[in-house]
C-alpha cells in the first residue's frame, strides 16, 4: 500500500508540473509526424492511442486503425499517438511505423512527464484537429468497419456519443472470453456500476466543454475509473449516446491489470462519485449498488466488523499522510521551478 501511495504523490506532483510549465508558455511534449499528417488539414476523426510501455502492441494496434474503413468519413482520419514517458522501446517503434506509413496520418506525442491515463487523453483532446474523437488504448485495436459504423451512427441523430460492442480476448492465448459494452445506454444502469469501455467515438467538443477526463481522481485512488467518470459526466450533462449492436473493436485482457490496484481504493472513488453526481444519484438511482458497491456494506458508513473499521481508518489516515506530504514536496518543486525560469 504505501508504495502504491508514494506513486500516486509522485503522478499528483508531476500534473501539477505539467501544468505549470504550460501556464508559462512551455510545452511539457514533443510531436513527431509524419508527411501524411502535415498534409492533412481538416480529418473527420481523430484516433487518439494512449501509449505506455506496450512496444509489443503497438505495432498491432496502429495497423488495426489504418486498416479502417474510412469512405463515409468526409476529412478522412488522423492519429494522435500519445505517449506517456514509456520506459521500454515504444517511441522508436511508434517513430519507425510513422516514417514507414506516408499514407496514414499519424503523429507521435511525447510527454515530457508522466502524468496518467486521464492527462494523456487531455493532451490528445487539446491536440485533435477533428471534430470526432476515437478513444484506444495502445493493447488494443478495432475491426475494419469501427469508425465508419461508429460514425455513421453519431451523424445520423446527432448523438454526442456512440460505442460499440468489444470482444475481450486473453493476452496470452489469443482465445475470446467474452464481451463488453453490449447493454444499451441507460443512466440507473451505469449507477448501478460501469458496463462501457473507453473505445468510443465522442464529439471533441462536447467532452472539452465537461473539462475532459478528470485528472482530480488521482486524489482519491489509482488508475482505472477514468471511462466512467467521463460516461456520468455525459449522463449528468444530458447528452444523447447510443450503442451500436455490433462488435467493433477487441480488447485485451492481460494477466495484471491496473483494476486489480483501483480496486484498493474503489470505496474512496464510490464515495467522492456519490458527491460528484449526488443529482444523477437523486433522480435515477433504484438499485441497492451504487457505482459498483453495495449500499449497505460501505465501510465509511457501516462497517461490518471492528477489524473493518480499523483497516478504514488506517486506510484513511495514510491517505491523509500522503496529502500532505505531496503538497509540502509540491510547494518544493514549485519553488525550484520558478527559481529556473
Amino acid at each position: 500500500m504505501q508504495s502504491i501511495e508514494l506513486a500516486r504523490i509522485a503522478v499528483m506532483n508531476r500534473v501539477e508540473l505539467s501544468k505549470l510549465s504550460e501556464s508559462l508558455g512551455k510545452n511539457p511534449w514533443q510531436v513527431a509526424s509524419n508527411s501524411a499528417y502535415e498534409a492533412q488539414t481538416a480529418p473527420t476523426v481523430t484516433v487518439i492511442v494512449t501509449l505506455f510501455n506496450y512496444a509489443n502492441y503497438i505495432t498491432g494496434c496502429l495497423d488495426s486503425v489504418c486498416a479502417a474503413i474510412t469512405e463515409n468519413l468526409p476529412g478522412g482520419l488522423e492519429i494522435l499517438v500519445i505517449d506517456d514517458c514509456s520506459s521500454d522501446n515504444s517511441i522508436q517503434v511508434t517513430e519507425d511505423y510513422l516514417n514507414q506509413r506516408s499514407d496514414v496520418p499519424i503523429a507521435l506525442v511525447k510527454k515530457l512527464f508522466n502524468t496518467g491515463l486521464a492527462d494523456a487523453r487531455n493532451l490528445g483532446l487539446k491536440l485533435a484537429r477533428a471534430p470526432y474523437v476515437f478513444i484506444l488504448d495502445a493493447d488494443n485495436w478495432i475491426y475494419p468497419n469501427c469508425l465508419s459504423v461508429l460514425y455513421g451512427a453519431i451523424a445520423e441523430s446527432d448523438y454526442t456519443a456512440a460505442y460499440g460492442i468489444i470482444n475481450r480476448f486473453d493476452s496470452e492465448t489469443g482465445e475470446g472470453i467474452g464481451l463488453l459494452s453490449f447493454y444499451e445506454w441507460s443512466i440507473p444502469d451505469l449507477l448501478h456500476g460501469n458496463y462501457i469501455d473507453a473505445m468510443a467515438m465522442l464529439k471533441r467538443d462536447v467532452l472539452l466543454s465537461l473539462g475532459g477526463y478528470s485528472t482530480e481522481l488521482i486524489q482519491y485512488g489509482w488508475f482505472g475509473w477514468e471511462d466512467y467518470d467521463m460516461w456520468l459526466k455525459l449522463a449528468n450533462a444530458q447528452q444523447p449516446v447510443k450503442l451500436v449492436p455490433q462488435v467493433l473493436s477487441a480488447y485485451r485482457v492481460h494477466s495484471q491489470s491496473m483494476i486489480n490496484t483501483t480496486n484498493l481504493y474503489i470505496q474512496f472513488l464510490a464515495k467522492y462519485f456519490k458527491k460528484k453526481f449526488s443529482s444523477l444519484v437523486e433522480e435515477f438511482h433504484n438499485s441497492s449498488l451504487l457505482f459498483g458497491q453495495p449500499l449497505e456494506q460501505s465501510p465509511e458508513n457501516n462497517p461490518a466488523t471492528l477489524a473493518d473499521l480499523l483497516q478504514h481508518l488506517q486506510v484513511e489516515n495514510q491517505r491523509l499522510l500522503v496529502e500532505n506530504q505531496r503538497l509540502q514536496l509540491e510547494n518544493q518543486q514549485l519553488k525550484q521551478l520558478a527559481v529556473g525560469i
